[in-house]
């Protein structure tokens, strides 16, 4: 396991130097019921993916962000915790220190435009730059902030929009992946129990939250795709390439037991919204749309199927509130109508 022991609460190190934290604690448990001897391997964040790809770990945690151009490298697992960042002290300052290397230096790049970013590589030396004036504000994020928080200090929050999830190797063994994610699903309750732990709240695990999640995921590679259509002059409209998608999607259906009518329904929407998007909002991407996106969505919606029945197994429904997570890019008509497409595929009968 790699973790950079620098990010509370999910990895820290005590007194003597040993690991601690949420993503610890759950490390050791899915370890034992594996039956896995535990290493730790550390990291600093600006070289995560870069030793990720290098095989010196098979599983990166520590309170690891999903990320699109991490989804393209390795498999990042369920989601197990959930947040949004955070700025303390003046929120208007002119100089701002973040972490550097992580989703936190993104956030405020994209966010602070025109302040002076001071970037760290010890994320714990973030408190003691503001309350000594050589910062006026830090970028944390929701769950960090009570380790960080001081009396007197402003602080203001994002929606809790970024998941937490767990980053397998490319070269970790084939079935190490599925493995993580099956024992993520079957032991919610001791997930949950470790959130409570460290993190101070119970967060909704269930089968409906993963299927959003990986929803959102999906949605999040439109803004690159749009960026590289344009750059190529390529239509956004792909009728070829959406009959090929719907076709694996029916065939997808049938093998695991789906309605596939209903199903395909909901995918056409999914391929209607995601256009939708890419007209909206563009993102320069360093990612290949044949050799790298094109694949990680195909991949996702394998993954939304399999949620797709984890949901209708389990019996689940979707409220509005639910659809939290698609906000960034799907506006409240929209979220409905694919919240409707969802509740469709639970509620179908399947063909025998």
């Amino acid at each position: 396991m790699g973790t950079s022991g620098d990010y509370a609460p999910f990895s820290t190190r005590d007194g003597s130097g040993q690991p601690q934290g949420f993503d610890v604690d759950l490390a050791s448990e899915l370890a034992a019921d594996l039956g896995f001897e535990l290493r730790w391997v550390p990291f600093r964040w600006p070289e995560l993916a870069q030793k990720l790809q290098a095989g010196e770990f098979d599983v990166a945690m520590g309170g690891v962000t999903w990320q699109p151009a991490r989804d393209v490298a390795g498999y990042m697992t369920r989601a197990v915790a959930r947040g949004g960042p955070c700025v303390l002290g003046d929120a208007n300052a002119a100089r701002v220190a973040v972490n550097r290397g992580g989703i936190l230096e993104a956030w405020a790049r994209a966010h602070l435009q025109g302040r002076e970013l001071v970037t760290v590589d010890d994320n714990q030396s973030l408190p003691q730059l503001l309350a000594d004036g050589r910062a006026g504000a830090i970028v944390t994020d929701s769950f960090e902030l009570h380790a960080f928080a001081r009396p007197g200090w402003a602080q203001r929050c994002e929606p809790a929009l970024a998941r937490k999830v767990y980053w397998i190797a490319p070269a970790a063994p084939a079935d190490l992946a599925p493995n993580i994610d099956a024992w993520l699903r079957d032991h919610a309750e001791r997930v949950q129990a470790a959130q409570q732990r460290w993190i101070g709240e119970r967060q909704h695990l269930d089968a409906a939250t993963h299927l959003i999640d990986l929803l959102a995921r999906r949605f999040a590679f439109m803004p690159l795709v749009a960026a590289i259509k344009a750059e190529r002059q390529l239509p956004i409209e792909d009728l070829p390439r959406e009959r090929e998608v719907l076709d694996a999607v029916a065939a997808g259906a049938r093998r695991v037991g789906l309605p596939e009518a209903a199903t395909v329904q909901l995918f056409s929407l999914q391929i209607e919204l995601s256009k939708a998007v890419q007209r909206r909002q563009r993102e320069p991407s360093p990612l290949d749309l044949g050799t790298q996106i094109r694949p990680a969505l195909s991949a996702l919606g394998d993954r939304i199927l399999a949620a797709l029945l984890e949901a209708r197994t389990a019996k689940l429904s979707l409220s509005p509130p639910d659809l939290e997570l698609l906000t960034p890019w799907l506006a409240p008509e929209e979220r409905e109508r694919l919240r409707a497409a969802v509740l469709a595929v639970l509620a179908a009968r399947a063909a025998p």
